[in-house]
């Protein structure tokens, strides 16, 4: 597992630090996908949060206000909406499992796989296109109607927590995670999008003002959507194999 972590990290900094060898950092992922989730957990994760509208929240909240109350709200929100999703997905993985009809067609992989794939082609075509900007401006207005006072710590963290929580709903990581959780082992898969939002936004809270200067948004999205699409192909090929 170890090795599989670390071979999985340095093929996500390859591609963001060399576009060129993106498909090289690929490459590798594809090698050591194989381990049950936690690896494609992480990865989708952290891909799809940098520059996301739930980490310019946090970004925009840890200059205004306490940094690790803003972290305290800001990762229990996304945690709660981890286990939802992993939940959802193996509601589904369940319910292909207990068709009224018999059959072999796993149809939870299927399903998985076209998500998966869906957002991995939505993500590389939205790279032309200058969504950051756009999901910054979300940000900053959904933090301006909160103020800029709180009467406590706690009531900053739920006001936090309720922010991301109803901005993450219904987002790209969000489907993603009830994909993976439908075809890969649910405890990995929460253990690696848990690692995955703890360094996303991590990074959000202490750095997070000046990963712009030094991350390409076009290099995330072109990774990311090219990991979308490896862990696509990679659950049809163990839907193929069952």
């Amino acid at each position: 597992m170890v090795r599989t972590c670390a071979a999985g990290a340095g093929a996500a900094a390859l591609a963001l630090l060399a576009p060129e060898h993106a498909r090289a950092a690929a490459e590798v992922v594809a090698d050591d996908a194989a381990d049950g989730g936690f690896l494609q957990g992480l990865l989708l994760i952290l891909f799809s949060e940098i520059g996301d509208k739930t980490f310019f929240i946090a970004v925009l909240l840890a200059l205004q206000q306490d940094k690790k109350a803003v972290f305290a709200g800001t990762y229990g929100a996304l945690a709660a909406m981890t286990v939802i999703s992993v939940t959802l997905g193996q509601f589904l993985h369940q319910l292909d499992e207990n068709l009224p009809f018999e059959t072999s067609v796993p149809w939870d992989d299927f399903l998985a796989a076209g998500l998966l794939l869906f957002f991995g082609v939505q993500t590389i075509r939205s790279a032309e296109e200058s969504k950051a900007e756009e999901e910054e401006e979300d940000a900053k207005e959904a933090v301006e109607g909160l103020g800029s006072t709180f009467n406590d710590e706690m009531a900053l963290i739920a006001t936090t927590a309720a922010l991301v929580f109803g901005a993450e709903w219904g987002d790209k990581s969000f489907f993603a995670t009830i994909a993976l959780a439908a075809a890969a082992d649910p405890g990995q898969v929460v253990g690696g999008a848990l690692a995955g939002h703890f360094i996303a936004t991590a990074g959000a809270v202490t750095i997070g003002d000046v990963i712009g200067d030094y991350i390409s948004e076009r290099v995330v999205a072109y990774a990311g959507g090219s990991l979308f699409i490896l862990f696509a192909v990679g659950t049809l090929v163990d839907a193929f194999n069952k």
